[in-house]
């Protein structure tokens, strides 16, 4: 007779939070890079200086600080909180880099 043992599916769960994450990572990184492109353009044509660049570092750099802080509240056993922060800080992360460079690029 086996017994149920739920380490197996806490085991399987953090593995599949993972690869949410490295998902919603390359979704991100997308965007990053495409606006690390646009600011390219924009520098070219409208002769600004590299400082124009800080958003889209702050961003390479700071999402992956939330996906580890995030990590932590699910381990902590706050699955559902930790699954909608990361959605809604590439959401933020998303919007803010279209708000740098609608500014940018005034049509």
């Amino acid at each position: 007779m086996t017994y149920y043992n739920d380490k197996k599916n806490e085991a399987a769960s953090k593995i599949f939070f993972m690869l949410f994450q490295m998902f919603i990572l390359l979704i991100v990184y997308g965007f990053v890079y495409s606006s690390f492109v646009a600011v390219k353009l924009a520098i070219m044509e409208y002769r600004l200086t590299v400082m124009t660049y800080i958003p889209e570092v702050v961003s390479l750099i700071g999402f992956p600080v939330i996906l580890y802080k995030t990590r932590e509240v699910f381990n902590q056993g706050k699955r559902l909180r930790a699954v909608g922060l990361v959605m809604a800080w590439a959401s933020v992360i998303i919007v803010f880099l279209y708000l740098h460079l609608a500014q940018i690029v005034k049509i």
